[in-house]
């Protein structure tokens, strides 16, 4: 079964619009002459679709990567950069292109290398007879180091959940009752054999790799779907760059990771094998199935012959040919130490190749990369926002967690060694998407997608550097010396618009500073009196003119993204393609109520080149002599038709003036790397941006691959922390604390109110304002402490009093509830201070001799009662059969509403529903006598 023709259809319609050629002609062209292979890096890996209409359906992904200067076979090309020639077959790969996937003919059963050439189409097996053409959207690719990398998913439905029924197993201990043969034999346990699906063909890069120079490539993975629901999601950069160690110590051996994940499994929660890929032996059924890491082998990969992979182990043999060597593999966590200096001397320069498999439970992935062994000196490396290198792990691997819905941000800091301008690689990965990029020299192939290419939908590697300018902003002003009688243009004489510099105050208390003249301070600037301070320091670019005086701001930051590119505009035809390109306009003429007729406007943008770091400006006629330092960059005036023709850029371009006013530019030196990546995650799940920096021109200085891990969950609600049932008297202050739990981020605010249903509070409020404790990284706990003083109409309160707590989701508030347990005693007052007994007993409707009679150890009416001590203020009764509020009102010589005053809980009580056992707080009257004989007992 051969499930391609479509494919094949509409690769040969792309081709034929492409030039016209057929399909069979342009492979031809495409190894015609090629002897050596082209691939770098696959990993193959699939998950369960649960909701697919076919059972055993699985999607599964596959990302290569391959030499970028290969004759490719284009299904699609994507188009070509606005203003650029169109894109010719012959041109190399670029982001959103389509490949077919090619190559020499397929080695022997051995797996031996091929030993000739010739068109082949590289098909993917899916393990029972089905073959798919590959064809590979390209979403990253490296100029420097001449890859490229794509992804090729594709979904399949298998007859059974494994192939076929493996070997029966006699486990110890394990015994089942049979009536006969046959039910013995239905019920004997064995192991399942689970489908492989597989990539392969030939050949291995050809270049300068050593050992498997050549050889044919394949990456397989197991699919059992009673044990598993996916294979594990493995990412790495294509080639990692490691130095020679200083020593032969194994502690100073450079290492790396290689990140898999499973795909379905949130956080740190373990995947589970369901079955553990056998039948009939339920003990072992629903266990922990944890990611296991090991270097892989021939038999591994799926090759027969031990010949046709050499996996780089270490042993006498490397150590002699001072082949560097796979040291370790950590089992659990997938960190891999390459020797690169043995007992003999320092390893090889060069590319080598080597595999990790990635087992969980009944489930493989293969990740097959590139390693190349480099100089250590000069080399770049990774910093933190010090500029200090960073040691151990935290070199090699950084934790983020984050939430969906919510910015998370990650520093990506690198340091070149000898003021050389670096180039970053990074690839982006989530559990089936995939992306890098080169910034610098490397992938900037569209004007729009020149910076942060590569990344999800919402995430930016913005520039960042310590008090970077990252806002500019401009004001007018009309100070006394640019209108004195015979010093300036009359318009300007004439016009008040601006006079007192409106809205320079507010930017200076937001943290703006204006760019100062030469030999001027900031100091010289009075904020309060910033109309007529202001002109005296800061510089006017509307200078001599005749116009407004106008300033720029700079607000300045250390966690923000930078400014990275600024131009001026003073024609209308820059504007479009500038914006185009990201540029933010700064919609105030620089030349306002000028005697110019040009409207000039400063343009900047957030790109991810090096950071803004200051900016400074020059009459090239006054201050010719006060240049800015040699690391500041004039703006040019850019030329689209002859870019090399480019001018200083003049900011009263049109005016009368025969001088330039000129910006100046300082930026961040391009020896180093500043970045910082923001993004806003939209789903949850593991993301992974592994990183590297290589010396421009120069792939032999390349930092060690750094991989960020974002452990992205779904931001739950709020979590009610249970409070213990709470018990108070009538008159004593009720004090408690409502919490709440919730996600760790400066944007989540939680705010507990009391429920708008319900039960509620007489006289509850709430006391200060809320506490938040930050539990630990991922949890914060909020607090309102809830005061409420129960009143003389809250004895036999029995009742759940809820509150709710809400956050803000992106789409909303989301709301939780939790409720608190509150009793009060019935027939006992907690004493207040200056409390009498004539006042207690108008609180509760009766007379003070009552009061007296119900607590015999107040000796004298006319004692002081201590305050917080606690009275009666009526007698307990123990409801009887037939007994009804109207009955006990008329035994007590009261009345069923003055009954009710004392028991909350009968409020809602009908007259004759009183609980047979229930006790309740009476208050006789001594001045009424009962009309029958009193039958109930008052305790």
């Amino acid at each position: 079964q051969f499930e391609g023709a479509a494919l094949e259809d509409r690769a040969q319609g792309t081709l034929a619009r492409m030039r016209g050629g057929g399909l069979q002609l342009v492979l031809l062209l495409a190894v015609f002459g090629l002897a050596n292979g082209s691939y770098r890096f696959g990993t193959l890996s699939w998950r369960h679709i649960r909701d697919a209409p076919m059972p055993n359906t699985v999607e599964f992904n596959l990302v290569t990567a391959w030499t970028r200067d290969f004759k490719w076979v284009y299904v699609s090309q994507a188009d070509a950069p606005a203003g650029s020639p169109a894109r010719q077959p012959s041109d190399k790969p670029i982001v959103g292109d389509i490949l077919r996937i090619t190559g020499l003919t397929f080695a022997d059963s051995t797996g031996s290398m091929a030993t000739s050439q010739g068109s082949s189409a590289i098909v993917f097996n899916t393990g029972d007879g089905t073959k798919h053409f590959v064809d590979v959207e390209v979403q990253a690719y490296s100029e420097a180091e001449n890859w490229v990398m794509g992804n090729f998913t594709v979904r399949h439905s298998y007859s059974t959940p494994y192939m076929a029924k493996g070997q029966n197993q006699y486990y110890n201990n394990f015994q089942y009752d049979a009536s006969n043969g046959a039910a013995l034999d239905a019920n004997q346990p064995f192991l399942h054999v689970p489908w492989t699906a597989s990539f392969d063909g030939c050949c291995r890069w050809g270049g300068a790799l050593d050992a498997n120079r050549n050889k044919m490539y394949r990456v397989e993975t197991t699919i059992d779907l009673t044990d598993r629901d996916n294979a594990p999601a493995a990412r790495i950069l294509p080639i990692v760059s490691v130095p020679n160690a200083l020593g032969s110590d194994a502690g100073a051996q450079p290492s790396f990771y290689v990140l898999a994940r499973d795909q379905y499994v949130p956080g740190r929660m373990e995947p589970v094998a369901m079955s553990s890929a056998d039948t009939n032996y339920p003990v072992n059924d629903n266990t922990a199935a944890p990611l296991k890491f090991e270097l892989a082998g021939a038999a591994k990969l799926g090759f027969h012959s031990a010949d046709s992979y050499v996996n780089m182990t270490c042993g006498p043999v490397a150590a002699a040919s001072r082949l560097p060597c796979v040291h370790s593999v950590d089992l659990n966590t997938g960190k891999v130490t390459i020797q690169t200096n043995g007992t003999s001397a320092a390893a090889q320069r060069g590319y080598y190749q080597i595999a990790i498999v990635v087992t969980s439970g009944s489930s493989k992935t293969v990740v097959d990369f590139q390693f190349r062994v480099v100089e250590r000196d000069p080399q770049p490396m990774a910093t933190d926002r010090a500029g200090m290198e960073l040691m151990g792990d935290m070199a090699i691997l950084d934790e983020v967690h984050g939430w969906v819905g919510y910015n998370i941000m990650a520093d990506v800091m690198l340091k070149g060694m000898m003021n050389e301008q670096l180039v970053l690689n990074y690839v982006f990965a989530s559990l089936s998407v995939e992306a890098t990029s080169v910034q610098g020299n490397g992938v900037m192939y569209s004007m729009m997608q020149m910076d942060h290419q590569g990344l999800p939908a919402g995430a930016q590697l913005a520039s960042v550097a310590d008090m970077a300018v990252v806002d500019m902003k401009i004001t007018f002003d009309n100070p006394f010396p640019a209108h004195r009688p015979g010093h300036d243009a009359a318009l300007n004489r004439a016009n008040r618009d601006y006079t007192g510099a409106p809205g320079a105050k507010d930017l200076w208390d937001q943290g703006y500073r204006p760019v100062l003249m030469v030999g001027h301070m900031e100091s010289e600037i009075q904020p309060l009196y910033m109309g007529s301070t202001l002109y005296k320091a800061a510089f006017d670019m509307n200078k001599g003119s005749g116009g407004a005086a106008v300033y720029l701001w700079l607000k300045r930051a250390s966690d923000e993204p930078a400014i990275t590119e600024v131009r001026i505009s003073d024609s209308e035809d820059d504007e479009e393609a500038w914006e185009e390109e990201g540029f933010h306009k700064i919609d105030m003429n620089v030349n306002e109520q000028s005697s110019s007729s040009t409207e000039v406007y400063i343009y900047f943008k957030k790109g991810s080149g090096p950071p803004l770091l200051d900016v400074a400006m020059r009459d090239d006629l006054l201050e010719s002599s006060q240049a800015p330092p040699s690391d500041y960059m004039v703006v040019k005036k850019i030329n689209p038709v002859n870019p090399a023709a480019a001018v200083d850029a003049d900011l009263n371009s049109g005016s009368e003036r025969e001088r330039k006013l000129k910006m100046y530019l300082q930026k961040q030196t391009s020896a180093m790397v500043s970045r910082m990546l923001h993004w806003v995650p939209q789903m949850a799940g593991h993301y992974i941006f592994c990183y590297a920096a290589s010396v421009v021109g120069n792939t032999e200085a390349t930092s060690t691959q750094r991989c960020i891990h974002m452990d992205i969950r779904n931001d739950p609600a709020p979590m009610f922390m249970p409070v213990p049932n709470l018990q108070t008297l009538m008159g004593k202050i009720l004090i408690f604390n409502i919490s709440y739990h919730d996600i760790t981020h400066p944007q989540e605010n939680v705010m507990i109110m009391e429920s708008t249903t319900g039960i509620r509070l007489g006289n509850a409020r709430f006391v200060g304002h809320p506490i938040v404790e930050m539990i630990d990284s991922r949890v914060t706990k909020t607090t309102r402490t809830v005061e409420w003083f129960p009143d003389s109409t809250y004895g036999g309160f029995s009742a759940s009093v809820c509150y709710t707590a809400s956050d803000w989701e992106p789409a909303g508030r989301d709301v939780t509830m939790g409720c608190v347990n509150i009793t009060v005693d019935r027939c006992q007052w907690y004493v207040q201070t200056e409390d009498t007994l004539i006042q207690v007993a108008a609180r509760f409707g009766t007379n003070w001799l009552q009061v007296w009679h119900f607590n015999p150890l107040i000796l004298h009416p006319d004692s002081a009662l201590q305050p917080g001590s606690t009275i009666n203020t009526g007698h307990m009764y123990s409801v009887e059969p037939n007994d009804a509020m109207g009955v006990l009102a008329e035994r007590f010589g009261t009345m069923i509403e003055h009954i009710k005053l004392n028991n909350w809980d009968l409020q809602s009580v009908p007259d004759s529903a009183l609980p047979v056992g229930k006790h309740i707080c009476v208050v006789p009257s001594s001045c009424v006598t009962a009309q029958h004989v009193q039958r109930g007992v008052a305790v």
